[in-house]
């Protein structure tokens, strides 16, 4: 098998930014649908129940918890690479 050549240029650093990006940008995209699914699940619901605004906002604060919980857990999986950060470059090359 041939090793593939690294490409430099404009066209590698937009692809080097772009991988660092995904887990960031797909994080921003769970938060929002998170919180537009609680919200208009309630909306739904007071519309079909006709009890306006009251599930919608409760939609909303459920959309609330759903969004910290998952920054949550997010920043506790950081502090656990952090952590072992440390540990794996320790063992050298």
């Amino acid at each position: 098998m041939k090793a593939r050549k690294k490409s430099t240029g404009v066209g590698a650093s937009m692809q080097e930014a772009l991988r660092a990006l995904g887990p960031y940008l797909g994080l921003g995209l769970q938060l929002a649908l998170g919180m537009a699914f609680f919200v208009l699940g309630g909306y739904v619901l007071d519309r079909w129940l006709r009890t306006l605004p009251w599930l919608t906002l409760v939609g909303a604060v459920l959309g609330l918890v759903a969004v910290v919980a998952k920054l949550w857990q997010v920043n506790v999986r950081l502090q656990q690479q952090r952590r072992r950060r440390p540990r794996d470059t320790s063992h050298g090359k």
